[in-house]
């Protein structure tokens, strides 16, 4: 979870009459109190979608084992539906598909790092 992410989710809760709010996405969890705040039952706060997000549990790979580079590096501008890296689960290589046109941060993962199902696996521009 990002610090901008963290940010937004305040922003939604915060003078909701909310008085804490706890929250999990992928094996990042977020726990909230607001000062002064009555308690009240909230819904379940959905996370904005990860714009480069694992379709799985498994291991982060920035690149295909074939393949000597990553087929994008920071900077660039990646396309929807672009296949930008990869998530290794139980053998199989599974694509991590761009939801949006991006412009490719720095990864949130290192290369082999296990990451969870949806997690966000680059910062995006």
């Amino acid at each position: 979870m990002t610090f901008d992410e963290i940010e937004a989710i305040v922003r939604r809760l915060d003078n909701r009459g909310i008085a804490s709010a706890d929250i999990r996405i992928g094996a990042a969890r977020l726990k909230l109190r607001f000062a002064g705040e009555e308690p009240t039952e909230a819904a379940p706060l959905e996370p904005p979608p990860a714009l480069a997000a694992a379709p799985s549990p498994g291991r982060f790979r920035s690149r295909h084992p074939l393949q000597t580079n990553p087929r994008f590096a920071e900077g660039d501008r990646v396309r929807k539906g672009e296949t930008i890296a990869y998530v290794e689960a139980n053998g199989l290589l599974l694509p991590v598909i761009a939801a949006a046109d991006l412009t490719l941060g720095p990864p949130l993962a290192a290369d082999g790092e296990a990451v969870g199902w949806g997690a966000s696996l680059y910062e995006t521009r």
